[in-house]
């Protein structure tokens, strides 16, 4: 409760720009941790230069090769990308 009064002030600011375009970046650590050997994966997607979505997140299992960890990034990426592109279209 603390910590949501501290920042009832905090917001997200955009810029205007005449081009809505979501542009989204990915990007996945083979062995994030070296205690734990998991990977590590994050994203964010951005509209007029601002971040509408994002998530970082450890895996909760072990990856034994690198492009499986991409692979594992990429379509967990891919459906969000694909349901922003829904939620931005029944806007």
């Amino acid at each position: 409760m603390r910590y949501l009064q501290e920042t009832k002030n905090y917001m997200l600011s955009y810029t205007h720009i005449e081009n809505l375009e979501v542009v989204g970046h990915l990007d996945s650590n083979f062995i994030g941790c070296q205690d734990s050997r998991k990977s590590t994966s994050l994203y964010i997607f951005m509209l007029a230069r601002g971040a509408i979505l994002w998530k970082s997140v450890k895996h909760t299992f072990v990856v034994l090769s690198t492009m499986k960890t991409k692979f594992i990034s990429c379509f967990e990426a891919t459906l969000r990308a694909k349901w922003l592109g829904n939620f931005i279209t029944e806007l």
